[in-house]
């Protein structure tokens, strides 16, 4: 049976999506909690197969860590999975005045920061995962909160649960499925496809981000998304990450990445079926 890593433990929305995936396939896979996204994403083509991991929240933005990590990884992106997010707070203190401790995933301090400012002076300690932050509110002595996925919990435990916290009500992330065989998903030509690259910087020149944009502006293909990164080498240059519509292997498609792989290398790390939220 294939191994498929994750962030764990059960019950983060990493395991959600992670299940999502899972459902949709017609083969049986086990999964592998890890308690970081850096030890998850190790792990894939190593002791596991694939791995489902969130590369970009609706309001935060991407995870720095997986987009660096692809840079040098022998990843390939097979499938993407876009989740609903929603936050609560819970907390075994008498009053929400009373907390003076709180417990939150680092990405998740993000997502709620407004809910958070509400709370004053207190300690916010950063966790790794979600259940980790509500494994330790629970433990934890004093009046203590946490900030948890909504439904992950038994609201008789807390005598404090505040719904919906986080900062926009279409609260949203999005999972990429990670392989470590280079398989790029074929276009059945029933689905919409989406294609990821990296532009790595290794031929950097004045002009060289709006020539790379020209080739897919001139063939009309839809830019879904670009960022840069550092390449922490030296100040100034950054490999630029991009996603788009469309498969590798669509004439407009091919014809882009052959143009810009003649001014500056070219990483591909995936065509694969847009997701959908369910």
């Amino acid at each position: 049976m294939k191994r498929i890593a994750t962030l764990g433990p059960p019950g983060t929305f990493s395991a959600r999506a992670t299940s999502q995936y899972i459902a949709a396939q017609n083969e049986p896979y086990e999964v592998e909690y890890f308690s970081s996204i850096g030890g998850a994403l190790k792990a894939i083509g190593g002791s596991c197969e694939i791995g489902v991991l969130p590369i970009e929240n609706f309001s935060e933005g991407f995870i720095p860590l997986v987009l660096d990590h692809l840079v040098n990884a022998d990843l390939v992106i097979v499938g993407e999975v876009i989740l609903p997010i929603k936050f609560s707070l819970v907390s075994t203190s008498s009053e929400i005045s009373e907390i003076n401790q709180l417990f939150v995933q680092f990405v998740a301090k993000g997502q709620c920061s407004q809910f958070i400012e509400t709370l004053g002076e207190i300690l916010i300690v950063t966790t790794e995962s979600n259940m980790e932050s509500l494994d330790r509110a629970r433990c934890a002595a004093g009046n203590s909160a946490a900030i948890v996925p909504s439904n992950s919990f038994c609201s008789g435990v807390f005598t404090i649960v505040v719904e919906n916290i986080h900062d926009y009500k279409n609260n949203q992330t999005r999972f990429l499925v990670f392989s470590g065989r280079e398989v790029i998903a074929e276009d059945s030509g029933e689905r919409d496809y989406k294609t990821s690259i990296i532009v790595l910087d290794d031929n950097d020149h004045p002009g060289l981000l709006g020539e790379i944009l020209a080739s897919f502006s001139k063939r009309k293909i839809n830019l879904t998304s670009i960022i840069s990164r550092p390449t922490c080498t030296e100040f100034g240059k950054y490999h630029f990450f991009i996603d788009f519509d469309g498969h590798i292997r669509d004439s407009e498609v091919s014809g882009a990445l052959k143009e810009i792989d003649k001014i500056n290398k070219v990483k591909i790390i995936g065509s694969y079926p847009k997701g959908k939220v369910v």
